[in-house]
């Protein structure tokens, strides 16, 4: 170990110290050319550092003592805002020029440099866009970290330069990856530029490289006209150096700004030549952004010209071009039969003809390698003669699959609908007949289409037309789907009963569009609905005959033994007394009889059915009490009227709260307990009576069958149909020994 160059580290540490505290630091700016036009286009600031005794003192003797102690970090922040500062004033001036700071690898890891950078912004007022920090290509240790804080720079609006381009051992692995506006050259081999051929090709190779990839480029260390004649030729840029200018205070370089921006003019390319250099790279750039659009296309563009008779491809590229499996050199120069199979080159070539003789719009459809495409040739004309083609592809793949799915889905549904018993008819807001499947056709005896286009209305029955158009403005009204049920013209001239479902359709902005209709043709269910109906109710009159004989077959039989004990000469008053009982029996029987056989017309209205409750509960009250049943009511909240015939609602209940009572064989509680269920009104009727067999409970509702001893059943039959002709419903749950629950539902007024 050296003692003397520790002890000069040292030295220069404490040194350092004092010129941070003292302000002993200066900013020089060396200016960076346009090499096209001569003109500033920006400075790099350079430290230099006034030391009261050793005078002036340049960064390599001082800067690598810093960065080893960490005083790099506040000297940094020095530069930065000093710099940033410096070109405020200018602007201030109307001189307006970016400014290069260097960022030491200790500064850039710190963790509050992107901070820092965007404090000195604020503070000194300076836009992002005219500072530019200048990176080493060996600030990489953590590549991930470095594109993150790149980017962060990025996003401030600050330019990002990587310095000495080239003496790093890995510079294009990673090149690619990083955010950067610029490369630099580095000096060692711009110095040696026309003395070493290797270096010539490296500069050169920079240049393109940084072309390629949209980056400026700028030269560093230029010193002779030589080396920036080089430069301009291979169209590098900008440049900085000595032939321009060393670096000088701002004052200097504000006195000295004229004569600096002719350094270029002066001892480069002449102006002509220059601008033909520039020319050239600016056509050529326009040529590979081209090829590069191109390329980069998601479809495919190319051109052909009929050379010799044939047409021959000049231009073919894009994406879709090498999904086909092809490529630009299987294609360009080539015919039509060189890269496609002979059948199809000839199909082809019909179409190119088409637009090599001035059809304007020739389109194609074409299939290769698992893709279909769409193909649109247009010629292209100079003084009125065509001198080539050009066409596009775009891949119609997915619309291909789209359109053999419907396909195949329209096959089914026609196959579907032209065979289905089942009608169907699409209708507009007035009724029209858009669309009717070919079962309407054989219900009604005419062609399905024969409809079309005409009003569903006038093929219905006079007498059902009214019920069905009132039908059809609730649903055009927004009523849900409804139930249609109605008589049809047959092409005979007789009348055909359809049922159907009407369903509104609605658009994607809610508005209704059509109205479908699902139905069937019912006539001849009906007929045999009927006929079976005519063969019950038959039916029912011989097990009702039945059951009046049976019933009235024993008090008949008492009554006939009697009468025989009287024509015997026996005469005792009590026999009177039974006799009566019977013929009474019998009038009970034969009343309860024509109730069931000759109903009273229902008169239905709107009642409230927890009074109708209290009113049975009065009546029925003094007779429970003579049996010992207490009889409760609850009802949760009130009823919606329902409509019915008040008085035989009330019967429906005397009889199964009668029921109840008769069901409990000492003392006994009966609840009425009433509730909304959905769409009904639900009363359930329990008692803790004796209770019903499951057995019994599948029977009850039949004539002449009871659980009374004396009972004949048709009073819950009756309730039975009472609460049927009211759209309602009976449900009897029992547990024997427990008791029964009687749930009647009605259901709720609209």
């Amino acid at each position: 170990m050296n003692n003397s160059t520790d002890d000069q580290s040292i030295k220069i540490e404490l040194e350092l110290r004092k010129a941070i505290e003292q302000n002993q630091f200066t900013l020089h700016y060396q200016p960076k050319l346009d090499l096209r036009t001569g003109e500033l286009v920006g400075v790099e600031a350079l430290i230099r550092w006034n030391h009261p005794i050793w005078g002036l003192v340049l960064p390599e003797s001082f800067i690598g003592i810093a960065e080893d102690t960490g005083l790099i970090i506040p000297i940094g922040e020095w530069v930065l805002y000093t710099a940033c500062r410096q070109i405020k004033n200018w602007q201030k001036k109307g001189f307006y020029t970016a400014v290069s700071v260097n960022l030491s690898q200790k500064q850039f890891i710190n963790l509050n440099i992107v901070k820092t950078i965007e404090e000195v912004l604020q503070k000194t007022g300076l836009e992002p866009h005219y500072l530019e920090v200048e990176l080493t290509e060996s600030i990489k240790p953590d590549l991930e970290h470095t594109i993150l804080t790149l980017q962060q720079l990025k996003n401030l609006g600050v330019s990002i330069s990587i310095d000495d381009f080239g003496t790093g051992y890995s510079s294009l692995s990673y090149l690619k990856e990083l955010p950067i506006d610029t490369l630099k050259i580095d000096q060692s081999f711009v110095r040696e530029l026309h003395n070493n051929p290797n270096d010539e090709a490296i500069v050169k190779t920079i240049i393109s490289i940084a072309h390629n990839l949209n980056l400026k480029v700028v030269a560093e260390g230029i010193e002779t006209k030589e080396q920036l004649i080089f430069l301009q030729q291979h169209l590098c840029d900008q440049g900085q150096g000595y032939l321009f200018s060393k670096p000088m205070s701002a004052k200097e370089l504000d006195d000295n700004l004229p004569e600096i921006q002719q350094v270029v003019n002066e001892h480069g390319i002449p102006e002509n030549i220059k601008n033909r250099i520039w020319y050239e790279e600016l056509l050529n750039q326009a040529k590979k952004e081209l090829q590069d659009t191109v390329r980069l296309q998601q479809g495919m563009i190319f051109k052909f010209k009929r050379m010799n008779g044939q047409f021959i491809h000049t231009l073919c590229d894009g994406e879709l071009l090498y999904r086909m499996g092809l490529i630009p050199a299987q294609v360009v120069g080539k015919r039509l039969d060189e890269f496609f199979p002979l059948e199809i080159a000839l199909r082809k070539t019909v179409y190119y003809q088409k637009a090599w003789d001035g059809d304007e719009l020739v389109h194609y459809e074409g299939h290769a390698n698992g893709i279909d495409y769409l193909a649109s040739l247009r010629p292209i004309k100079k003084g009125g003669e065509i001198i080539e083609v050009i066409g596009s592809c775009i891949d119609i793949t997915a619309r291909k699959q789209v359109e053999n799915s419907l396909r195949e889905s329209e096959s089914k549904y026609r196959l579907i609908t032209e065979n289905m018993s089942d009608i169907l008819m699409l209708l507009d807001n007035n009724g029209k007949i858009l669309y009717a499947t070919p079962s309407l056709g054989r219900a009604l005896g005419t062609p399905a289409r024969s409809y079309e286009g005409a009003s569903a209305f006038p093929l219905v029955h006079p007498e059902d037309r009214h019920k069905v158009m009132k039908q059809y403005r609730q649903i055009l009204g927004r009523v849900p789907s409804s139930r249609i049920e109605a008589r049809f013209l047959h092409s005979s001239g007789n009348y055909v009963l359809i049922e159907g479902i009407a369903t509104p359709v609605f658009g994607s902005h809610g508005e209704m569009e059509h109205i479908i209709i699902a139905g069937r043709d019912i006539t001849e269910q009906k007929r045999r609905e009927e006929q079976l109906a005519k063969s019950e109710k038959l039916a029912m009159v011989g097990e009702l005959a039945a059951g009046v004989v049976h019933e009235i077959r024993n008090p008949i039989t008492s009554i006939k033994g009697f009468i025989q004990l009287f024509q015997q000469g026996t005469h005792k008053p009590e026999y009177f007394n039974i006799i009566f009982e019977e013929f009474k029996r019998l009038e009970d029987i034969l009343q309860e009889f024509l109730n069931l056989a000759k109903p009273q017309p229902s008169k239905l209205e709107r009642y409230d059915l927890a009074s109708i409750l209290q009113d049975v509960v009065i009546l029925l009250r003094p007779e429970a009490n003579l049996k010992n049943v207490q009889i409760y009511q609850e009802y949760d909240g009130a009823f919606p009227p329902i409509m019915c015939d008040r008085n035989q609602v009330k019967q429906v209940f005397i009889n199964i709260i009668r029921n109840s009572m008769e069901a409990i064989v000492k003392a006994g509680i009966i609840q009425i307990v009433g509730s909304l269920e959905r769409e009904n009104v639900l009363i359930k009727i329990i008692d803790n009576g004796m209770g019903i067999s499951e057995e019994r409970i599948k029977r009850l509702g039949e004539p002449f069958y009871s659980n009374k001893e004396k009972g004949t059943g048709l009073g819950l039959m009756l309730c039975f149909r009472i609460v049927k002709q009211h759209n309602g419903s009976i449900t009897i749950k029992s547990t024997e020994n427990q008791g029964t629950t009687v749930e009647v539902r009605f259901p709720i007024t609209d």
